[in-house]
């Protein structure tokens, strides 16, 4: 048997974070940024701009990537083998997107716009401000990925082409009118601004609870869009690690506690744009403590279009029925009383009038 110093030498912890380490860039760990715009980047020798990464969650199936170009600045174009999804947080700019051989798609963005890119094609980033910095995350799966193969001249320069995916001959693929699949669930590759993109009820989830389930650029990676309401707060519930919960607009705070914690809590704050990131079976629970709705954005490792084997559930996660199974929910009944008390104590203080029908709390 070789020695543990051997061993140190032979076993890769994880390729992602050796990645991570040779761009020279902050890796953000934990289950949540209070605000992605105020992370610390460091300068980005590879593409130019800044950038940061995370692996939130203690897990690297889905990772953010924090990018910021000075104003009038560009990227380096390139191309990779995994799903990404682009959310402008700050400034405004423009991103083409190509295959060889094609002329480039230009898309121009502002704060808000939500933008998809297709696997392996090659895309650049511009700043067309020349006062201000952009910044944007890219939401994917690039963890999943270099883990996968532990070769970046794989992932980064693989000449294979997707035109099944991504062709100039498509010159509608950017078009802002999605397509209305089901009930709760939609398929675009652009959306001008996602703080204004509709929502239908979901009141499995909860009261005054909206959300609008999105299919982007034909990825195995899931997307949705979440309004809680004013005076109101959604269920409380559990799933697999890697959902990254960006809040895009309103204000208000997460509970987040495991199975044994439900009598304390941890309590983080939401405002735009923040992120938290359950662990795995983890319960979280979104409370909107301002005016109007509070928005957020969740990158999620599971697609819309391509399932698993079973067929489309518009009712998602918010079963009740087993307990240990995936997307448990704890209906307002069965929560700690403490729960709804102090989330109304929150309320009065903020001057907000609305409240929830009232439920006999405590049933086992």
């Amino acid at each position: 048997m070789k020695s543990a110093e051997d061993l140190e030498k032979w076993y890769v912890r994880s390729s992602y974070q050796d990645f991570v380490a040779s761009e020279g860039a902050p890796l953000y760990e934990g289950s949540a940024l209070q605000d992605l715009n105020a992370l610390e980047l460091a300068d980005w020798k590879r593409r130019g701009g800044r950038v940061a990464y995370t692996r939130l969650a203690n897990q690297e199936t889905l990772t953010l990537q924090i990018v910021e170009i000075p104003p009038g600045g560009e990227l380096r174009p390139e191309h990779h083998m995994y799903d990404v999804t682009m959310l402008v947080i700050k400034g405004v700019g423009a991103t083409n997107v190509w295959q060889p051989g094609e002329r480039p798609h230009t898309v121009e963005w502002h704060e808000g716009a939500l933008l998809a890119i297709p696997l392996n094609a090659w895309h650049q980033e511009f700043n067309i401000a020349g006062t201000e910095p952009c910044r944007f995350v890219m939401g994917g799966n690039m963890g999943e990925m270099i883990n996968h193969y532990h070769n970046l001249d794989f992932v980064f320069n693989n000449p294979y082409v997707f035109s099944d995916r991504y062709s100039a001959e498509h010159p509608d693929y950017y078009m802002d009118t999605p397509t209305h699949w089901s009930l709760r669930l939609w398929e675009t590759n652009f959306i001008p601004d996602v703080r204004t993109f509709a929502v239908e009820a979901w009141q499995e989830k909860g009261a005054r609870t909206s959300i609008s389930r999105l299919s982007m650029a034909s990825t195995s990676l899931g997307l949705h869009i979440l309004d809680v309401g004013e005076g109101t707060y959604a269920t409380a519930h559990r799933h697999g690690a890697g959902a990254h919960v960006v809040c895009t607009g309103g204000t208000g705070y997460e509970l987040m506690y495991f199975e044994e914690e439900q009598d304390n809590p941890r309590r983080v704050p939401l405002h735009p744009y923040g992120v938290i990131a359950p662990k795995n079976a983890e319960f979280h629970q979104h409370f909107n403590t301002g005016q109007g709705p509070m928005r957020q954005l969740a990158f999620r490792t599971a697609g819309a279009r391509y399932g698993r084997g079973s067929a489309y559930n518009p009712r998602g996660a918010s079963q009740t029925t087993d307990r240990y199974g995936p997307g448990f929910q704890i209906d307002y009944e069965k929560e700690a009383p403490g729960i709804r008390d102090a989330y109304y104590k929150e309320l009065e203080r903020n001057g907000i009038e609305l409240r929830l029908p009232p439920v006999s709390q405590g049933a086992s």
